[in-house]
C-alpha cells in the first residue's frame, strides 16, 4: 500500500510539470559546415520589433496594419551549429547558425501592443508558426544583436521585422 501512495505522488508531480510546446512552422534547417560566428550557449536574449499584417483572418487587424511588438526573453543551449531555444519559458524553437545566419524552426506566442500600449493581453497575442520564406536571423557578434525579418502564420500570416539584443550583455565569444 506504501508503495501505491508513493507512486501516486510521483504521478501527479511528474503531472505537474509546466509543458514547454513546439509549433511547427514551415520553416527548415539547413546542413552547414560553416563553423557558427558565436557560441550563444547559456546566453538569454530580448526581442523587439514590427509586426506587418499580410492577410486576412486576425482580429481587429487588417493587411498592412503594423503593430509593435512586446518584448520576451530568449534564452539560447548550442551544441555545434545546433540551437535549442525557449521563448518565455513556454515554447521551444530550434536553429541551426551556419557562420552568421541563424536558421529558425517553430514558433511562439506573439504579444503585441494594443490600442492602449498595453502589452501580453490574450487579445493582442497570436501563436504562430515560423515559416520557410522568413526563418533566417542574420547574427552580429560586433554589435550584440540579431536582426531579420521573421515570416509568421497564425490566424493571419505577418510579416516580424525583429531585432534581438542580450538581456544583460553576457560574455559572447
Amino acid at each position: 500500500m506504501r508503495w501505491f501512495v508513493c507512486g501516486c505522488v510521483l504521478v501527479a508531480l511528474v503531472s505537474c510539470k509546466e509543458e514547454v510546446y513546439f509549433i511547427p512552422g514551415t520553416g527548415v534547417l539547413p546542413e552547414c559546415n560553416e563553423a557558427p560566428v558565436i557560441d550563444l550557449n547559456g546566453t538569454l536574449w530580448f526581442d523587439q520589433g514590427t509586426v506587418t499584417i499580410r492577410s486576412s483572418g486576425c482580429p481587429d487587424a487588417m493587411p498592412n496594419d503594423e503593430f509593435e511588438s512586446c518584448a520576451l526573453n530568449w534564452a539560447f543551449s548550442q551544441n555545434g551549429n545546433d540551437l535549442s531555444i525557449v521563448v518565455d519559458e513556454e515554447y521551444r524553437l530550434e536553429g541551426r547558425l551556419c557562420d552568421d545566419q541563424l536558421y529558425l524552426r517553430g514558433g511562439w506566442w506573439l504579444p503585441v501592443r494594443d490600442e492602449e500600449g498595453f502589452c501580453y493581453e490574450d487579445d493582442s497575442a497570436e501563436e504562430v508558426g515560423i515559416q520557410a520564406e522568413g526563418n533566417v536571423l542574420t547574427v552580429s557578434p560586433v554589435e550584440q544583436m540579431m536582426t531579420g525579418t521573421l515570416s509568421v502564420q497564425g490566424r493571419c500570416a505577418g510579416d516580424y521585422a525583429v531585432t534581438f539584443r542580450p538581456v544583460n550583455d553576457p560574455s559572447l565569444n
